[in-house]
């Protein structure tokens, strides 16, 4: 009997130990993951450390890495230039480089960069200016978590992204980098773009002479040391993803392979935003968030501001180019503003080269007058959830296998700055109210709230109710403004089902909106902007399709199905 007890005794010892160490270990997964390296981006540092000594130079640079074990870099540090692996960053494009008058050598970027070279929660607050962010996820296994807490960070003068992600291959999945914004904190971010630098083996420049013509041609037999940069050995050793230059690129005279980002925010692989707080990104030059990877908004919450001197936000990699492209772009947020400024040349507000995916949240999307569209993808764009609304002087199909059901409205006379538009149902309860900064042909609105029966349109002086970047909701009072009415709500195979001759459109008004790819031979049709196609320059100015010899007698904007199109869009009249 003893025995036995004694056996049952060591079992349950076994066991208790067990358990003990399953604890142990859960306890110690769960520390690690809560860990957070925080950084106070105003006096530079972290974790107990002062780094306000900066690496100045590539051979500094050297030495720092000769005081870590195997040469490696430490896991945050700060340089005065942004390293590609091989040295000082050269940072101009052709444009710069001819205008310095410097034939003689590429000058390297003089910024502070605060270097994340680790994986985990790393927790940013302070204020950093005339700076930038760089984070380097080559062969990296783990997550990284960008955790903003009441940051600003602005590059000032320089043309480089505030945040740079960067890898040699683009379809690099193995981490994953998440940008939150803590809750009840406001995060500013301002920069954008970072300067070309040639990729061509400094020994194979003969190779490529074919491949200009004319101006192109004479700069790149004059500046070669700008066309050669690098040998071909060092090639191998850039960190950052490499760019084939298409026939566009060639014709600015551009270098047949490349590096780069275009915007305030870019990353050569995915890139994730979420969090209950506010981002607001600010682009300087060229786009608003750009990655040659996926791009998602998740989680429902958070709210952002995006305003570009082109796209505000791009998944820029092209199917067509890229095997097993990563190109899509998704959104489910609490709100999210993504506004083109009037002093950029162009701009969508929202465009995606793989699938457009918005599945929550109050969307306002507005692009540049003159050729994009408010909302705009390769393959295919989806609204199945959220309020939306996006204008622009393009317009680019949405799905009709989407979830939630939407209404395209195309102007016979553009808006102009200051017009106020209000949606409202038979009860004179507004949907949604927009004062708008700028002209437009196109309009797209979707809500939950737009159900199968008749809205009417109306033209106001003011509102009353909340303005956020000109979208009104919870409008308290309005007066009631001018009526409007449309002229066809019909499509056909030729792009605009024209009215009978006594204006009454035909009885289906749930046909698919045009596409960008199909031909546009009908004047009752906005223009499209066909794929690799630049819109047509008439001074800035897109002609306007919708013919105002049709009466705008329908002021009934009745909604059926899913996809719902109005146009030639004008004062009413019986």
């Amino acid at each position: 009997m003893k025995n036995k007890y004694k056996i049952i005794s060591i079992a349950s010892l076994v066991l208790a130990i067990v358990i003990i160490i399953m604890l142990t270990i859960k306890l110690m997964n769960s520390k690690t993951n809560d860990i957070i390296t925080k950084v106070n981006l105003t006096n530079l540092t972290y974790e107990g450390e002062n780094n306000n000594e900066s690496i100045k130079s590539y051979n500094d640079l050297l030495s720092f890495m000769n005081d870590y074990s195997n040469n490696k870099l430490p896991n945050i540090y700060i340089t005065k230039f942004l390293f590609d692996g091989v040295s000082d960053y050269k940072p101009y494009d052709l444009d710069d480089f001819i205008e310095s008058g410097n034939d003689l050598e590429v000058e390297s970027l003089d910024i502070t960069v605060l270097n994340i070279n680790t994986t985990g929660n790393i927790e940013l607050s302070g204020e950093l200016i005339g700076g930038m962010l760089a984070i380097n996820t080559n062969n990296v296994t783990e997550d990284i978590n960008i955790l903003l807490n009441n940051v600003k960070i602005d590059t000032d003068s320089k043309k480089v992204p505030v945040v740079y992600v960067y890898n040699k291959d683009i379809t690099y999945d193995k981490t994953k980098v998440t940008f939150k914004s803590l809750d009840n904190t406001k995060n500013y971010l301002e920069g954008g773009k970072l300067k070309k630098v040639s990729l061509l083996p400094s020994e194979s420049l003969d190779n490529y002479q074919d491949k200009y013509t004319g101006n192109h041609k004479t700069n790149y037999t004059t500046y070669t040391n700008y066309y050669g940069v690098y040998s071909e050995e060092e090639l191998n050793n850039i960190l950052f993803a490499k760019v084939i230059a298409d026939t566009e690129d060639l014709a600015d005279g551009d270098p047949y392979y490349f590096y780069k980002a275009a915007g305030a925010i870019s990353s050569d692989i995915d890139l994730y935003f979420e969090g209950t707080g506010y981002l607001e990104v600010t682009s300087k030059n060229k786009e608003g968030i750009e990655t040659k990877g996926n791009l998602t908004f998740s989680g429902g919450t958070g709210d952002y501001y995006i305003s570009s001197q082109d796209d505000c936000l791009n998944t820029t990699t092209n199917s067509k180019t890229i095997t097993n492209a990563r190109n899509s772009l998704t959104i489910d947020v609490s709100s999210l503003y993504a506004i083109v400024s009037l002093e950029s040349d162009e701009g969508d507000a929202i465009d995606s080269n793989g699938d457009l995916i918005i599945n929550g949240g109050r969307i306002v999307a507005i692009a540049k007058p003159g050729g994009d569209a408010g909302i705009d993808s390769e393959t295919g764009t989806y609204i199945n959830g959220g309020e939306v609304l996006a204008t622009g002087d393009m317009y680019d199909e949405i799905k009709n296998d989407s979830k939630q059901r939407f209404m395209v409205l195309s102007f016979a006379n553009k808006p102009k700055e200051n017009d106020i538009y209000v949606l409202t149902d038979t009860s004179n309860l507004p949907l949604f109210g927009y004062k708008t900064d700028r002209s437009f042909t196109n309009l797209v609105y979707s809500s939950p709230s737009l159900n199968e029966t008749t809205y009417y349109l109306y033209k106001n002086d003011n509102l009353n109710s909340e303005d956020n970047h000109g979208f009104y909701s919870n409008i308290s009072s309005y007066e009631v403004g001018t009526p409007l009415g449309y002229s066809s709500n019909q499509m056909n195979n030729n792009f605009g089902g024209m009215p009978n001759n006594n204006g009454t459109p035909p009885d289906n008004n749930n046909m698919t909106p045009p596409s960008r790819n199909m031909p546009n031979n009908s004047d009752m049709t906005p223009p499209t902007k066909p794929d690799g196609m630049e819109p047509p320059s008439n001074n800035g100015q897109v002609p306007n399709f919708n013919t105002t010899n049709n009466k705008a007698n329908n002021k009934e904007f009745t909604i059926s199905g899913i996809s719902n199109f109005f146009s030639g869009i004008n004062l009413y009249s019986e």
